[in-house]
């Protein structure tokens, strides 16, 4: 049974929300019961993906998977979604130091609308120097050196956007 969802108060309360999703980019639901979120780290050989809650605010890396191109990393990450109960697709927008973007950045905002024409809610997330903290954390962990952190790095894109976004009563 999928919890009721509460938006924002510019958007009424929906019975059934499953084919809503709500015009502007990066804001999650407010929900009663938890909402289960897929972070995903789109890169341009493999993705990183995890799960994580609204709740607990506990994101685990999932796995590290080809990217592929927009059409079938969409797909997967859609597939994935419905697998573990996700309602909401964060995907990781690179951005330079100094807050410019380039095709990587292009490469992230049209897996985002691939994944919403899918009707597939997606918010997008910052995920400058994830990949460095990414990094840090499997040096920490005893990760193998040479082993993908892109699991990891969508860890801290998910963590980053559930602080950031979720929980805020204003």
């Amino acid at each position: 049974k999928t919890p009721r969802v509460l938006y924002p108060v510019e958007f009424p309360i929906l019975s059934e929300p499953s084919n809503f999703a709500p015009p502007c980019d990066g804001i999650a639901p407010r929900t009663i019961g938890p909402v289960r979120f897929l972070g995903v780290d789109p890169g341009g050989k493999r993705m990183g993906l995890a799960v994580g809650d609204d709740v607990t605010g506990v994101v685990s890396p999932l796995d590290v998977v080809p990217y592929g191109g927009i059409g079938p990393a969409a797909a997967l990450i859609a597939a994935t979604a419905q697998k573990m109960s996700a309602e909401w697709v964060v995907v990781g927008l690179p951005a330079l130091a100094d807050g410019s973007t380039g095709s990587a950045a292009c490469r992230s905002h049209r897996l985002a609308d691939a994944l919403r024409n899918l009707g597939v809610r997606v918010a997008t997330q910052s995920e400058y120097l994830s990949t460095n903290e990414a990094r840090r954390r499997a040096r920490t962990a005893g990760r193998r050196p040479g082993r993908p952190v892109d699991d990891i790095a969508a860890q801290i894109v998910l963590e980053e956007y559930l602080e950031t976004h979720v929980g805020d009563e204003g």
